[in-house]
């Protein structure tokens, strides 16, 4: 996470976050409040875990949650922050649609706005986590829509995934270097939250 959420505060950069927790890759996640596509990143929609604590959010109320377990496993559906952090959610965010749920495409109704730039997470059936950035609103790349994200995601053979915060939003960055084109102007942008990946220093 970026730090302390609330109306006057303000998000972070993935780079920055992952300098901070000391990750080789890193993608935006969750979305946030972004009035005329100006915000400051600091105000989370929905809930944050991380770590198996509440960051943002209602305990009671129902969201479309995004995490993972302390086992790893990826786990996506409408759920309660209490109820996810009941069944052992460590880390997780709010957005969607979940595309995929045990294999299966989820009947979505919609293309959420046509092509666009999009982020999206999946996990395989060895554990194995996928994370997809397309770029868009570009002459190079025009976007996908819901149902690319879920054809790409079932081709690589994703048992559950879910769409991510995307638009202005959606870059990667992989050992300090941006590896997809952001549609923004202005580069990649503040966020609240992001998606990390660390190295396993396991022997």
């Amino acid at each position: 996470i970026s730090g302390t959420y609330g109306p006057k505060c303000q998000g972070k950069e993935v780079r920055d976050m992952m300098t901070e927790e000391h990750a080789v890759a890193g993608v935006n996640a969750g979305g946030f409040v972004d009035v005329g596509g100006v915000g400051t990143g600091g105000q989370p929609l929905g809930i944050v875990i991380k770590g198996g604590h509440l960051k943002a959010g209602s305990l009671e109320k129902t969201y479309e949650i995004i995490g993972f377990d302390k086992s790893n496993k990826l786990m996506v559906g409408n759920m309660s922050a209490s109820k996810a952090l009941e069944i052992g959610i460590r880390d997780a965010v709010t957005f969607g649609p979940i595309l995929v749920v045990n294999g299966k495409a989820s009947e979505i109704s919609g293309t959420g706005g046509g092509l666009n730039p999009r982020t999206a997470i999946g996990q395989r059936k060895d554990g194995a986590v996928l994370i997809l950035v397309i770029d868009g609103r570009q002459v190079s790349s025009l976007g996908a829509n819901y149902r690319d994200l879920i054809n790409v995601m079932l081709e690589y053979g994703a048992v559950n995934a879910a769409n991510l915060d995307g638009g202005m939003s959606s870059h990667m960055i992989y050992e300090g270097k941006i590896i997809t084109n952001p549609a923004s102007l202005y580069g990649t942008r503040l966020i609240p939250m992001a998606i990390l990946v660390k190295e396993n220093n396991d022997k």
